[in-house]
């Protein structure tokens, strides 16, 4: 939000006092609106509101004064940034830019083509054609629209206009849809420039633009489930100087202005997914581990429970399902694919994917039980006084047999029972089972992290940073250095995430060590591109995170439990069957697209995502409902499965580039500079300089 209405808040005067509760039990009955002395407006408001108070509990005088609130922000910023307000700036970049713009569209636009142009991108040496240079700027706007949001990967970003941000991108239906006629214009004028009027360079970066534009084109609402967490929080952690709010009355208005957008696909479903990111933000350990003192703290935990309250009341929270129309999923796919930078063409539907999605289902079946072979193995080698060659092949074979992969470790257990006719061998297992080093679990609300797990967590945390700084130092970029000294531990939620180059851990639900280390290996991946402040576009996201747990984190528990033999191979088995939590969900969120009818005799959407999620072999019912919440996050959970492929696949490529050694992966690349490589000879010749520069 912008200082001026910040400054006009404090000089707001307060008529009347606060009054107290009704009879009726609602809270804040004629309460005024404006505000003076040592409060802001905002915070005036949030005086009269209980901790916990549901929206609903709110006296109409009292709504109305929220309402009025984030009216005022909410109509600044739609003057700012609809269309009115893009096409003056727009104007002003074409006419009279400033120098600090001048550098700013440049610097922008250098990450936007970064694989075009390696070197950086500079508008009047790269681009002759008048009309691309028109085009490219609003494609300019596009990108610093996301405004405070963009601060997280580098807190050094400026706004629009060359100059530090000092306003923060609300939750707002209005500018989502202002924004995606904007980018559908954009790209109409970008499909109407003649071929013949560009050059090679220009054609490359007009192509790419189309990402951008795809990407936001569609759709006039933001995702329901999507906005359980609206993203301010770890912006407070930043200096005060480089905030994108004046004060914390700001940040409380921001927050009260999203809290009225109007959403899309909206269902009983996604609106019980709505709380699987609320707990991100809406959480006292997190919004205390950025710095906020107790009051502004306790504000924003009520602003969250008005925010979910009002959400989860929408009219259409007994909404059984939503049934997509053809249009409704091709725009869905455009728009994911955008993201990922894949299918410039088109010619890949949803439909084909999921078609496709089942080979890597199956081929995830194979490994999990290659996984299980292995642990029977290890545990049973030959000579075992408990299970003879055999005995242990009739074992093998049942685990070739079931194809349920989240129950590989049940029928392990119960095939070496009815193989062997006791209970002596599957006693074994049960033994390094209930031996694994185990983190979370059992808090009650408010209670702080047992030092039992913090020592647990901070040592294993410790040892992947050891692992990092020791196989890839002395490249171009030492990464170890941009590993956060420890995590954020919480105890609410159901979350692992990244956000300003900070780790976030939720505890509320009981881990295994050595599964939540391939998940820390996964974040510790994004929180090196964030503190990095690299460019990572498409795969090289998602997909090069999920990488890590897949190929450099088996390398890494073989060491750091090398010394609990008769543990790790139960560890890697438990954790492979962990991983069937990205492929159930991925089936579960295609399917619940996908489908074409919802009677009353049918599922309701989430029965029927459970039930996906079910034939996995999911019998909880809590983890049947966390993983129904994340299927019904729009296209969230795509980008694992499917950025992995991709990713995987150049991964491949770069490997043969390079030969045998070193090994290739995405942390090797981070520590070359190189977190978003192409798939070309040019990207190998790269890879293999930085390799033989190494220092030792």
């Amino acid at each position: 939000m912008r200082s001026s209405i910040a400054t006009t808040a404090r000089l707001l005067s307060f008529v009347g006092a606060l009054f107290a509760l009704a009879a009726s039990g609602a809270y804040g009955d004629g309460l005024p609106i404006e505000a003076a002395g040592g409060s802001s407006a905002i915070e005036q408001l949030l005086a009269a509101v209980p901790a916990g108070a549901n929206w609903q509990d709110l006296a109409p005088d009292l709504q109305a004064g929220f309402r009025k609130r984030a009216s005022l922000l909410l109509d600044q910023d739609r003057q700012s940034w609809g269309l009115g307000g893009l096409q003056r700036k727009h104007e002003m970049l074409l006419s009279d830019p400033t120098p600090a713009m001048i550098e700013n569209i440049d610097r922008f636009l250098s990450g936007t083509f970064a694989s075009e142009l390696p070197g950086g991108f500079r508008m009047t040496r790269d681009v002759e054609n008048a009309e691309l240079k028109q085009l490219l700027l609003r494609i300019y706007l596009a990108i610093t629209d996301n405004r405070g949001l963009m601060l997280y990967n580098n807190p050094k970003s400026m706004g629009w206009d060359g100059l530090p941000v000092r306003e923060l991108q609300l939750l707002d239906h209005e500018h989502v849809k202002a924004m995606a006629t904007w980018l559908r214009q954009t790209e109409e004028g970008l499909r109407g420039l003649p071929d013949v009027k560009l050059n090679s360079l220009e054609k490359l970066l007009r192509a790419k633009s189309f990402f951008t534009t795809r990407a936001g084109k569609h759709f006039d609402r933001p995702h329901v489930g999507m906005s359980g967490t609206i993203g301010f929080v770890n912006l407070y952690a930043l200096p005060p100087e480089q905030r994108p709010f004046a004060d914390d009355a700001a940040l409380l208005d921001a927050y009260n202005a999203s809290m009225f957008a109007e959403f899309r696909e909206v269902n009983m479903g996604t609106l019980d997914a709505f709380v699987f990111p609320y707990h991100i933000e809406f959480n006292r350990a997190q919004l205390k581990s950025q710095g906020m003192s107790d009051g502004l703290a306790d504000n924003i935990i009520k602003l969250g429970s008005l925010f979910r309250s009002r959400v989860q009341a929408l009219p259409e929270k007994s909404k059984r399902c939503t049934i997509f129309s053809p249009a409704e999923r091709d725009a869905t796919w455009d728009a994911f694919t955008a993201g990922q930078i894949s299918n410039p063409d088109g010619s890949e539907t949803m439909r084909s994917y999921a078609d496709l999605f089942q080979r890597t289902a199956a081929q995830n079946l194979a490994a999990l039980q290659a996984v299980g072979r292995s642990t029977l193995e290890r545990l049973f080698p030959d000579g075992s006084p408990l299970l003879t060659v055999e005995q242990r092949k009739r074992v093998a074979d049942r685990l070739l047999q079931e194809k349920r992969p989240a129950m590989m470790m049940d029928t392990l257990l119960a095939a070496l029972n009815d193989v062997t006719g006791n209970r002596l061998a599957s006693g074994k297992v049960k033994g390094a089972i209930e031996r694994q080093p185990m983190v979370g679990g059992g808090y009650s609300a408010g209670q702080p992290v047992r030092e039992a797990d913090r020592t647990q967590i901070l040592a294993m945390w410790n040892k992947i940073r050891t692992f990092i700084k020791r196989e890839y130092s002395g490249y171009r970029v030492d990464i170890s250095a941009l590993v956060p000294a420890e995590p954020i531990l919480v105890t609410t939620g159901q979350n692992l995430f990244t956000l300003g180059g900070q780790v976030t851990l939720s505890l509320s639900g009981a881990w295994n060590l050595a599964s939540l280390s391939s998940m820390m290996m996964h974040e510790i991946k994004h929180a090196i591109d964030e503190n990095s402040h690299a460019i990572v576009q498409g795969a090289a996201w998602e997909g090069a995170a999920t990488s890590i747990e897949r190929q450099v984190w088996p390398m890494f528990i073989e060491e750091a439990m090398a010394g609990e033999a008769a543990l790790l191979p139960v560890a890697r088995l438990t954790t492979e069957i962990d991983y069937v939590r990205l492929t159930a969900t991925t089936d579960a969120t295609l399917k619940v697209f996908l489908r074409d009818s919802c009677g009353d005799d049918e599922p309701d959407t989430i029965a029927y995502a459970e039930g996906v999620v079910r034939d996995y072999g999911v019998n909880h019912p809590d983890e049947l409902r966390l993983w129904s919440r994340r299927a019904h996050l729009s296209w969230q959970f795509l980008q694992y499965n499917y950025g992995l492929a991709m990713y995987a696949d150049l991964l491949r490529y770069l490997q043969d580039g390079v030969g045998v050694e070193p090994r290739v992966d995405a942390y090797l690349l981070q520590a070359c500079g190189m977190p978003s490589p192409k798939k070309e000879s040019a990207t190998i010749d790269q890879l293999k300089a930085c390799i033989r520069d190494r220092k030792s």
